[in-house]
């Protein structure tokens, strides 16, 4: 049977809910992590994604509680916070026309009809209002889960998590929440225990459907 070292990664990860205080991540292990998140796809290329590394132990003490007292807030050797942007990309915006001429060159009528492309999409999907923080937390998504595989190809532990109170984090930080909003925190690190090495996961034709 053909060996599939991706596979393998996969079953090596897990949801670690507490990491050794004792293991740090290599500055160039990190980097990987993040050249990983930077490299994500996102839709229409836009990469809303905006990513906070959390190394005071100050600001994870006062993150915790909000947190829901998650040990891996303060456990972990990296903590990422990953913010999406909002008001830049309701479609047309300096930001969007700067992301997407990147592709277009110099051609102004034709970026400027893809951002209405875009702004289209926007209204067909009702994602002018507050939805838009649902399509643009699903970028951080996808930038995470590249993040997390790269992880776990180096060995390197994870945990997503969404248990947290938005606003007081957001508070915390200053953050303005008409042009960003916090979606996801994913803290790395090395795991204290071993964990089992079953996976609960749904059967595969539970999971597939061919028509």
């Amino acid at each position: 049977m053909r060996q599939n070292n991706f596979i393998d990664i996969l079953h090596f990860r897990h949801a670690c809910k507490v990491f050794d205080t004792n293991k740090k991540i290599s500055p160039e292990d990190f980097e990987l992590i993040l050249e990983a998140g930077r490299l994500s796809p996102s839709s229409f290329g836009l990469e809303p994604t905006r990513l906070m590394i959390i190394r005071d132990k100050n600001l994870r003490e006062k993150m915790k509680p909000l947190c829901w007292n998650q040990e891996q807030i303060t456990t972990a050797s990296e903590l990422v916070v990953f913010k999406s942007r909002v008001s830049d990309l309701k479609a047309p915006t300096n930001y969007v026309s700067t992301m997407v001429s990147r592709r277009m060159g110099g051609d102004k009528s034709t970026y400027e009809a893809y951002q209405q492309r875009i702004r289209g999409f926007l209204v067909a999907n009702d994602l002018l209002g507050e939805n838009i923080i649902n399509w643009t937390a699903r970028q951080a998504y996808l930038m995470a889960s590249s993040m997390m595989n790269c992880a776990a190809f180096l060995g390197i532990d994870s945990c997503p998590i969404e248990g947290f109170e938005r606003t007081p984090i957001e508070k915390l930080f200053g953050i303005d929440t008409f042009k960003e909003r916090v979606v996801l925190i994913v803290p790395f690190g090395y795991r204290l225990k071993e964990q089992p090495s079953k996976k609960y996961r749904i059967s595969m034709d539970e999971l597939v459907e061919y028509k």
